[in-house]
């Protein structure tokens, strides 16, 4: 199982993302390109409107800035 990001790596992420989906994954329904869905930042975990996750880009990586990205609810949905 991944290891939580901590606090200050999330915020860093979300920053980054600039309030949007960063999830590129070919699998999914946005064609490898960025998602770039809206999110709202106090929505992180639920399924509401602009939820979000911080997401782990190798699962098994450690908790870095650099193996975080923000996926919209959907993306995040999608991984498992």
């Amino acid at each position: 199982m991944a290891i939580p990001f901590p606090n200050d790596v999330v915020e860093a992420a979300w920053k980054r993302s600039g309030g949007y989906c960063e999830c590129t994954r070919t699998t999914h329904d946005h064609n490898a390109r960025r998602c770039s869905k809206p999110l709202v930042k106090q929505n992180r975990g639920p399924e509401t409107n602009g939820a979000w996750e911080a997401h782990h880009i190798n699962a098994n990586g450690p908790a870095v800035l650099s193996n975080c990205q923000i996926m919209c609810w959907k993306c995040h949905k999608l991984t498992f």
